[in-house]
């Protein structure tokens, strides 16, 4: 997101750039007629500059869509890659698939960063997709941890894919709000900064926001086909259905899933071998 952040301010001063030179080229004696030459290599310089940023960076998270969801339905025991909108837009595979290969990826720019990701594999073992599954995390355990609870819920089914019933629940939220937005900042900033994010570090953290919020903005939201949608309708009276929060840790106001939260973090601390 900082990268993005950064690619935007030069976009910006990019566009000044192909601006900036006209005006001052007028000013000079000979006028732009004049400077043509040096007025034509300032603007070959800011549009690779401009498309530079954009092959880069900006083309991974602008106009595309917020998010990339999957679906897995035990009852019909298939997984649901969305890839975009309309036809042809999710692929589906049987869960258990032997071409289906999940694993634990790292991050193109911040190696620190792992996700859960599946290799869609042809006949011959070689890849011909592959798809990253929920949110990413900064540790390994987070991984396995996600990877359990998907074998739970498929395997033995919801009623035992938690070990505490304060464990059920929703923390994250993808509906594209700036209060969301802020969230994610705070959160992806880590806990150093955290006391600082009212006051000193404020404008970083408002600018972030503000960075992220605009991308999202450029962003469709992903749907899903209508015989997609009905095959993975949930009962309203499904005793383990999960309410869905308004916005990002709007349970955690909820001093029994705060204080499960906390132990959670603590024991995630003290089985995690030393680096």
């Amino acid at each position: 997101m900082v990268c993005c952040l950064a690619a935007e301010a030069g976009c910006v001063l990019g566009a000044w750039a192909l601006i900036s030179p006209a005006i001052s080229l007028s000013r000079m004696s000979g006028g732009i007629a004049g400077n043509l030459g040096t007025l034509a290599v300032l603007i070959a310089m800011s549009f690779t500059m401009i498309w530079g940023l954009w092959f880069v960076y900006l083309r991974y998270d602008i106009f595309q869509y917020t998010h990339y969801p999957v679906r897995f339905n035990r009852i019909t025991r298939k997984i649901y890659f969305f890839r975009h909108n309309g036809p042809g837009g999710v692929t589906v595979v049987p869960w258990g698939s032997p071409y289906a290969f999940f694993h634990i990826g790292r991050g193109a720019q911040n190696r620190e960063l792992r996700d859960l990701r599946c290799h869609l594999l042809d006949r011959n073992q070689q890849i011909q997709q592959t798809f990253t599954v929920g949110h990413f995390w900064h540790h390994d355990d987070h991984i396995l941890e996600q990877w359990a609870l998907i074998c739970r819920y498929m395997q033995d089914g919801p009623e035992n894919c938690y070990d505490d019933p304060r464990d059920r629940v929703i923390t994250l939220s993808s509906d594209p709000t700036i209060r969301n937005c802020w969230m994610m900042v705070i959160l992806m900033m880590g806990t150093a900064l955290m006391p600082l994010r009212t006051n000193l570090m404020f404008p970083v953290y408002g600018a972030l926001t503000l960075c992220r919020w605009l991308t999202l903005k450029t962003c469709r939201k992903p749907v899903f086909p209508p015989e997609i949608e009905a095959e993975c309708q949930i009962d309203p009276e499904d005793p383990y259905r999960l309410p869905e929060p308004r916005f990002m840790a709007e349970f955690a106001s909820d001093p029994a899933i705060y204080t499960r939260a906390l132990e959670r973090h603590k024991e995630r601390v003290m089985w995690r071998p030393e680096k």
